[in-house]
């Protein structure tokens, strides 16, 4: 016989506490009455403990005062949501992610008991539609009557770091600070020369003419192809950040065009050319907003969430599931750290959730260049398994979903994406690597035993030879056409239009949304809405929006505790310094390629085995 479930959501918090409380009071009346005094104390106490701990431990946390000011750092190394491995979350030390900053902004906008808010922005490197992201967060919570205040405290600060700046109501830039206005740029390496040096040949295949992730192994500098679709996204870019930072700052549009790139600008000539409002520091704006010094105003974000969790209304909620497909695509073994899309985890985690009968659509927030063909195949068809099963799918793309990163989303009900995000890139590639000549000067021999011609094709002691590029290159091209056929079935498109926007050419968000790659632009908040009307809910409609999976007990006390500076993980993190997989040459590669450090594991393990890739040849 199967019982029905008890929805334990009906019932508030504090009924549930007290019914708690009466019951335990109820046994110690009656283990009194039959002369146990002991017991019945022990009883008793065990009562005025749960009271005492639900006191302390929840409702006074959770507790911010009538003129609040809620306090938030961005700042190096911000994540999109909370890493999974617990090694990683000992080594994030609790710093706080999109995923919480936009949760708590949400909030802020219609939270009465709030006054202002204070951004300090020191050089987060992020990329440039996450930045568009948390301008629009910013912008609406000064549109709902909120003081808010940026203030750039870094040593320096990027076009991208001053587009979040901007979103707040006032800027105030510390008096040492440089602005780096410089524009944008997209590019990358090109290793054809120094490979050759060392004796490394690359063999690579591009379908098709604008692929361009394999140039950095076979070109001396980018491909005309490349560089045109190259300029036409940083021209996007150009403009969006212009007509941001006017709106924002009150200028002419082709004022703030010059502003954005006018150079190296100090905090003075910010404030005179209108960028600033004025130069100070953050302890002077404390001072300002709690002239009395009592500090009790100031919220920190993790205590703020608490309070936003504990005043979520008690009684049932539709619940939207909201999985992450961050960094590079990756099937098999994942890497020991860094970020990356698991093809097998993912695609469990998307199919767990269209199996929950509480679940009524799917989120799935995509930031990833690409990478494994398997991989994304594998969460491409878990997210068509979903929507067989009732499920509806809507993605919320970050600052890249090129290749891979849109293959995993072109089957979604949905695709919403930040005008600067980089979409597409719709085709594949294969790179080889030969270390004969590099192994002749080391007087390293090989010798090989084999049955045919062709079974050490694969090896790193020979290219491959002209037949063989020419056989691999016809399942190179089968691969695109089975790439190409499935953009076509998502987006509805006739082949001819599918093979149009594809050819491996990246786009800006707003070019994307041009050529129907994507349906609407916007943020998480707008996949949302999206998710919410395909689900069926109504305007009024209460929903929880679930992450799948759910955040682990490191994470969740790495995040309680980070508003007094005391980290669970610290002594851990501090332990495992000089171990770690990310070393200073990781990070230097990183930033020389412009990738994400976090993503460089996943992405040297892919260059590594070489082999079919669905790689975007930029990554923010």
């Amino acid at each position: 016989m199967k019982f029905p479930r008890i929805d334990g959501s009906r019932i508030g918090r504090e009924v549930r506490v007290g019914i708690a409380t009466a019951v335990l009071v109820v046994i110690a009346a009656v283990v009194f009455g039959c002369g146990w005094h002991a017991t019945g104390i022990a009883v008793m106490v065990l009562a005025a403990a749960l009271v005492a701990a639900f006191y302390f431990l929840v409702v006074r946390p959770a507790r911010i005062p009538g003129d609040a000011v809620l306090t938030i750092r961005i700042g190096d190394g911000m994540r999109e949501d909370a890493p999974r491995s617990p090694l990683e979350q000992l080594r994030s030390r609790g710093q706080p992610t999109l995923y919480h900053l936009r949760r708590a902004l949400e909030a802020a906008a219609v939270d009465p008991k709030l006054k202002a808010i204070v951004a300090e922005i020191s050089a987060p490197s992020i990329g440039l539609a996450t930045a568009q992201e948390l301008h629009e967060l910013l912008r609406a919570t000064v549109a709902a009557n909120k003081r808010v205040v940026a203030v750039l405290a870094g040593d320096s600060v990027t076009v991208r770091d001053y587009l979040v700046a901007c979103g707040a109501g006032e800027i105030i830039i510390n008096p040492d600070t440089a602005l780096m206005m410089l524009g944008v740029a997209a590019g990358g390496l090109f290793l054809r020369n120094a490979l050759g040096k060392i004796g490394v040949e690359a063999q690579t295949l591009q379908w098709k003419e604008y692929k361009g992730a394999a140039e950095m192994f076979n070109r001396e500098g980018m491909s005309p192809e490349v560089r045109e679709s190259l300029d036409a996204i940083i021209g996007d870019w150009k403009t969006i950040l212009a007509d941001k930072v006017a709106t924002a700052r009150k200028l002419e549009v082709s004022r703030a065009g010059e502003l954005i790139a006018h150079g190296f600008i100090s905090a003075r000539t910010a404030v005179e050319s209108g960028l600033a409002d004025r130069a100070g520091y953050v302890e002077d704006l404390r001072a300002e907003l709690d002239p009395e010094n009592e500090e009790r105003r100031f919220v920190t974000l993790a205590r703020y969430l608490r309070h936003v969790a504990y005043g979520r209304p008690a009684g049932p909620r539709a619940r939207l599931a909201l999985i992450h497909g961050l960094g590079p695509v990756v099937s098999g073994e994942p890497p020991m750290a860094g970020e990356f899309i698991s093809g097998e985890r993912t695609a469990n985690e998307i199919l767990r959730a269209a199996k929950d009968d509480d679940v009524r659509a799917i989120v799935f927030r995509v930031n990833s260049p690409g990478g494994s063909a398997v991989g994304s195949d594998l969460v491409w068809r878990a997210v068509r398994e979903a929507q067989k099963r009732g499920k509806p799918v809507v993605v919320s793309m970050g600052d890249v979903a090129g290749s891979g990163g849109y293959y995993v989303a072109m089957g979604a009900d949905a695709i919403v994406a930040e005008p600067a995000t980089i979409t597409g890139s719709i085709g594949v590639v294969y790179t080889k690597f030969s270390l004969r000549a590099l192994l002749e000067r080391l007087g390293v021999g090989m010798d090989t035993v084999k049955t045919d011609e062709i079974s050490d094709a694969l090896s790193w002691s020979r290219p491959l030879s002209t037949a063989e590029l020419a056989q691999l290159n016809e399942v190179v091209g089968e691969l695109y056409g089975n790439f190409t056929a499935k953009v076509a079935e998502g987006r509805k498109f006739a082949a001819a239009q599918a093979e149009e926007v594809a050819r491996g050419r990246v786009w800006s968000g707003v070019a994307a949304k041009a050529r129907g790659l994507i349906d609407e632009l916007g943020g998480l908040g707008r996949a949302v809405e999206i998710a919410r009307e395909k689900a069926g809910l109504k305007p009024g409609e209460v929903h929880e929006l679930v992450p799948y999976p759910s955040p682990s007990l490191i994470s969740a006390l790495n995040v309680t505790f980070a508003k007094s500076g005391v980290r669970f993980s610290a002594l851990a993190a501090e332990a495992s310094e000089g171990r770690s997989e990310l070393s200073w040459a990781y990070a230097l590669g990183a930033d020389l390629a412009g990738v994400p450090h976090r993503w460089v594991p996943a992405l040297t393990r892919l260059l590594a085995r070489g082999g079919l890739m669905l790689l975007s040849p930029i990554s923010k």
